[in-house]
């Protein structure tokens, strides 16, 4: 659907509404709202140029292009969650990587809740930040990370570490490609590495200190499956 006004975050006569953030985020948004702003303090908006103006708008949105899996979470064959995982083209060496997970389960009459929200982003291959937000039964972890140029300051609670080596594979790169030949793969939400073993064709296992193994399985290349085990496995299986 194509606006059929002029979108509200433009400063017209220095007047500033809102637009939504993610808006904000496009590549194209700058340029095009700069021009927009300069034409419009000089000349008074016609109809014609109000929906020229909006379709600039619009392009400037498309000019991310976006991916996304989708996966259930399954629990004793039930169907408790979904988790989905977004990886955004930005434009200019930029990709952002995005996941929203949730789930929620009656155990022993103890309601068991979970939700996850990764927000990523990668500069010309490179990990330049990363914030992990988890709230588990209630209990809030968050995990903050940020390259400082020559070295990434990282956050968890009130513990501050600090990791030189540039990171090019991480830990949300795993729903999107096979991890052959990596044996040590960052974890955003751990904010430390984790030792991978390959186990068979397309498997491999990460186990955590928590006693958690985390088995990931895939076919040509694709995610289907992870198993996160600990004693009872619960699972996430790509929906077709």
């Amino acid at each position: 659907m194509f606006f059929t006004e002029i979108p509200r975050d433009l400063k017209i006569y220095g007047k500033t509404s809102s637009l939504s953030y993610s808006l904000r985020k496009h590549p194209g948004f700058y340029c095009v709202n700069t021009f927009i702003s300069t034409y419009f303090s000089r000349n008074e908006p016609t109809p014609y140029m109000k929906t020229l103006f909006s379709l600039l708008f619009l392009i400037a949105g498309l000019a991310s292009s976006a991916q996304k899996h989708v996966y259930d979470i399954v629990l004793f064959g039930n169907k408790i969650g979904q988790t989905v995982v977004e990886r955004i083209d930005k434009g200019n060496g930029v990709m952002e990587y995005k996941l929203n997970s949730e789930s929620k389960v009656n155990a022993l009459f103890v309601k068991k809740t979970s939700v996850m929200n990764y927000d990523i982003l990668y500069r010309n291959g490179q990990l330049f930040s990363a914030y992990v937000k988890n709230v588990k039964d209630g209990v809030t972890e968050i995990s903050d990370i940020l390259w400082q140029g020559t070295q990434y300051l990282i956050t968890k609670g009130a513990e501050m570490l600090h990791l030189t080596q540039p990171i090019d594979f991480s830990a949300i790169h795993l729903y999107w490609t096979e991890p052959k030949g990596k044996s040590d793969i960052f974890s955003e939400r751990l904010g430390q590495y984790c030792h991978f073993t390959k186990t068979g064709e397309g498997e491999y296992v990460c186990k955590l200190a928590d006693g958690v193994s985390n088995i990931y399985r895939y076919k040509n290349g694709v995610l289907y499956e992870m198993e996160m085990s600990k004693g009872a496995s619960v699972f996430l299986r790509l929906v077709p």
